[in-house]
């Protein structure tokens, strides 16, 4: 019987460490919060109540520590990662800010969260 050459057997192993790496990237997916929690609860209702009068950049930047704030303690990686990046659009405001804010209301209307 003839012995695999090392590159097929090179190959395999790549094939094989793909194949883990899938399965375990899958998993953490699954393992991640898409629900909405009390902290996310609590972003979201700070955003919505806040978000129509930060018209101002120190407005802006108030409303922006309060929902990353409450985001920061939420299981829910959408929601924070959504008010991380409207947090940084807080300064700048303008089409930033305003895009920044439809992406955080669809986080949470995805997360379940129905605005008050």
């Amino acid at each position: 019987m003839k012995k695999p050459s090392k590159r097929v057997v090179t190959v395999v192993a790549v094939v094989a460490l793909v194949l883990i790496a899938i399965m375990v990237s899958n998993s953490r997916d699954r393992d991640q919060q898409t629900g909405l929690d009390a902290a996310g609860q609590r972003a979201c209702d700070d955003f919505a109540a806040g978000y129509a009068k930060a018209e101002t950049k120190p407005e802006r930047l108030t409303l922006a520590d309060k929902v990353t704030g409450s985001s920061g303690k939420t299981d829910n990686k959408a929601i924070q990662q959504t008010a991380a990046a409207m947090g940084n659009a807080a300064s700048d405001g303008g089409a930033s800010w305003q895009k920044a804010g439809d992406d955080l209301t669809a986080a949470c209307r995805s997360a379940g969260w129905v605005a008050p």
